[in-house]
């Protein structure tokens, strides 16, 4: 498979402004022209499944192996072409009729509720695998600045990410809230659960058992240990940089 470095740069995550238990929604990937293209009933331009950085592949020797990658990425494949369906049914309904919605069960809702956890599970899947393959350890630059203004230290934030994230049933991700420049380690136990808003995540971290089963079994601390030592905080010092520039920019 040929593999683009920068294609994890396509759809930036950081474009968006909310943490959604397992991803941000506060866009989603249809831009005006699309979206006015559903509401005709015309089905929008699918979205492509983005190929996974060369980069990734640099995380057998802290034990996450390329089989698991493979079948990672397959799964990501299955969440982009789930959210092709569902932004092709919902653009069939053309301008939905407010008396057949219902709280309780309907077709709109069905739709809607599966749309925002398909898109959660591409956007968070996008950011996971777009800072693996780094040397980990304690971050230079912006974001261990921010991290020690915040936690006090990257050992305090380590012990409090690896705590969430063996609390979490699915996600953790780190944010910046817009409001006040601030971290925090969030949990999400689905890809669409604890929306958090004017908040953009640096940083995603997977906990379901399909991110490492194969090679850790039940152990996930151990995991974790192991995507601890593999993060590339370049990337994250990246996706914190657009998150101040969006938030000078809001101001």
């Amino acid at each position: 498979m040929s593999v683009d470095p920068n294609a994890f740069n396509r759809r930036n995550f950081l474009a968006l402004g909310a943490v959604a238990g397992a991803g941000v929604l506060a866009a989603t990937s249809l831009t005006s022209v699309e979206a006015a293209e559903a509401v005709r009933g015309a089905a929008p331009t699918p979205i492509k499944p983005i190929p996974l950085p060369a980069k990734v592949y640099g995380t057998e020797a802290a034990g996450i192996s390329r089989k698991t990658h493979d079948e990672h990425y397959k799964l990501y494949v299955g969440y982009v072409n789930k959210v092709n369906e569902i932004r092709a049914k919902l653009a069939a309904l053309g301008v939905p009729d407010p008396t057949k919605a219902n709280a309780t069960f309907s077709e709109l809702r069905e739709l809607k509720v599966e749309y925002s956890f398909a898109l959660g599970g591409v956007k968070n899947h996008e950011l996971y695998f777009g800072h693996l393959g780094g040397k980990g350890g304690a971050p230079d630059g912006a974001i261990g600045e921010a991290i020690t203004g915040t936690f006090g230290s990257y050992d305090s934030w380590k012990a409090d990410l690896k705590a969430t994230g063996i609390a979490a049933r699915g996600w953790v991700w780190l944010a910046y809230d817009y409001t006040d420049g601030s971290l925090f380690n969030y949990i999400g136990d689905s890809q669409n659960t604890y929306p958090v808003w004017n908040s953009a995540p640096l940083l995603g971290l997977d906990v379901y058992e399909h991110a490492y089963f194969i090679d850790f079994g039940t152990a996930r601390a151990k995991y974790i240990d192991a995507f601890l030592s593999v993060i590339d905080w370049e990337a994250v010092n990246r996706s914190l940089a657009n998150a101040q520039t969006m938030m000078k920019a809001g101001k």
